[in-house]
């Protein structure tokens, strides 16, 4: 038996307790006078104590309750090593199980037969029964990767089993990397009829069809004639900030390869407000209704070494402007300092930056990430952030036969815990609350004891 906190068990030194209350519980007897004898005087007054414990039975009944409930404030669990009971297991997904037996009933019953125990391949892996073969439950409830998944089974079957997986090797079922696992998988891959699809989709203002197969999926331009997206920016005079944001401009017309044009004649798309002053009506009248305004935010600057989180990546900050609690934030430090925020006022979409794009400031405009950062504000697409790279659930892409390999013959990678952990402490909660009512019990019963007189 294990404990979660050892450092309870110095709680038995409370056992001392009930022993100071036995020896010293010495009742102060009475004075019977008796008439017959009243002038023959009284003698001198004698006590006498006695350390002698006198109900062994009720002491050891308050020394159990005590060593119980320095057990339960430990917080006792027993270890068991995860037991062999099968040869293995079979995983397929509740809602595709009726399709994966008639596909492959020969080999799921002759793996039945060995032993193998089929369950789901869902977070918590309930088990499935073969008469779930004629449910008409088609409902698909599984959320999380492949990869998830598979990392999740380390942690349930012992290492080195035979896990037999019927599901589909589409590419969008997995995450970004490759699962690590610690025992045998052979993948079955499910029978699928729909081999060719196709949608709409759309990128930096430009439609695109997608027409997707097991090798791959292409796209094509729907439209061409696209008008140039207009970006006005206004700079306090002295600063130098415009050059950088310039220059990520540029780099996002030739990625996107639609047309910017800065500071054009007429009403803009996109501005960009790069001063301490409040924006002025001007500057906001001449930005299409709809359109995105993106401003520097003024207030007291507060210097401190942090970072910038973009898309899991850290820049370097050394200065920032501080800002409110309560904001749809977009950027943030390494903090939780709201760096970049966003809210929707009078028909434009704003950008609040509380900094500067400036390297005195941070590193940002000298960082990669400047680039895609700025994408979904100058294109207004929120799928800009991903660089175009969409996971649709039409994506008819496979895995090819070698990588799959790559994924049974990682077996070692993982950490592996093989031992299940069970708390018995409601155990020693039971046996105490049955000690408590005996000993109280037996001490109501010993204080209304009535002696007979001889």
């Amino acid at each position: 038996m294990n404990f979660s906190y050892p450092i309870g068990l110095l709680a038995l030194a409370g056992l001392i307790i009930p022993l100071i209350i036995h020896l010293w519980n010495v009742k102060q007897g009475k004075t019977l006078k008796i008439g017959s004898i009243a002038l023959l005087g009284e003698s001198s007054r004698a006590s006498s104590k006695s350390f002698k414990i006198n109900d062994w039975f009720l002491l050891l009944l308050r020394c159990l309750l005590i060593i119980l409930t320095t057990f339960i404030l430990a917080q006792p669990f027993i270890k068991k090593k995860l037991e062999d009971k099968n040869s293995g297991w079979i995983l397929v997904e509740k809602s595709k199980f009726q399709k994966a037996f008639t596909d492959n009933r020969a080999i799921i019953d002759s793996l039945t037969k060995l032993g193998y125990e089929i369950h789901d391949f869902d977070a918590g892996f309930s088990t499935i029964n073969l008469k779930d073969t004629i449910s008409n439950d088609t409902t698909e409830r599984n959320s999380l990767s492949y990869t998830s998944l598979l990392n999740q089974l380390n942690y349930v079957i012992p290492p080195g089993k035979t896990v037999y997986l019927f599901a589909e090797n589409h590419l969008n079922k997995f995450g970004d990397k490759l699962p690590e696992i610690s025992y045998k998988l052979k993948w079955k891959p499910l029978n699928q009829t729909d081999t060719l699809s196709s949608w709409i989709t759309d990128y930096a203002g430009k439609k695109y069809e997608a027409k997707s197969n097991p090798s791959g999926t292409f796209y094509t331009t729907i439209n061409n004639e696209i008008r140039p997206i207009k970006i006005s920016v206004y700079e306090t005079p002295g600063n130098s900030d415009k050059k950088f944001l310039i220059a990520a401009l540029n780099a996002i017309a030739s990625f996107s390869g639609r047309q910017l044009e800065i500071n054009p004649t007429g009403i803009a798309d996109v501005g960009f407000w790069l001063s301490d002053k409040p924006v002025s009506a001007v500057f906001k009248s001449e930005i299409d209704t709809n359109g995105t305004l993106f401003q520097y935010k003024n207030g007291k600057v507060i210097s401190e070494t942090s970072f910038i989180n973009l898309d899991g990546q850290k820049v370097l900050s050394n200065k920032r402007i501080e800002s409110p609690t309560a904001l749809d934030k977009i950027w943030t430090d390494g903090f939780g300092n709201t760096v970049l925020a966003r809210e929707n006022s009078a028909n434009l979409t704003v950008y609040e930056f509380y900094g500067r794009l400036n390297p005195q400031w941070n590193q940002l405009v000298w960082n990669e990430m400047f680039v895609k950062a700025l994408m979904p504000i100058v294109l207004r697409n929120d799928k800009i952030k991903d660089f175009g790279f969409e996971n649709n659930k039409d994506d008819q892409r496979r895995f090819a036969q070698n990588q799959r390999e790559v994924i049974q013959t990682n077996k070692t990678s993982s950490i592996i815990n093989t031992n299940h952990t069970k708390s018995v402490n409601y155990v020693f909660w039971i046996i105490a609350f049955i000690i408590l009512v005996i000993e109280r019990i037996l001490s109501f019963r010993k204080k209304n004891k009535v002696y007979a007189k001889n």
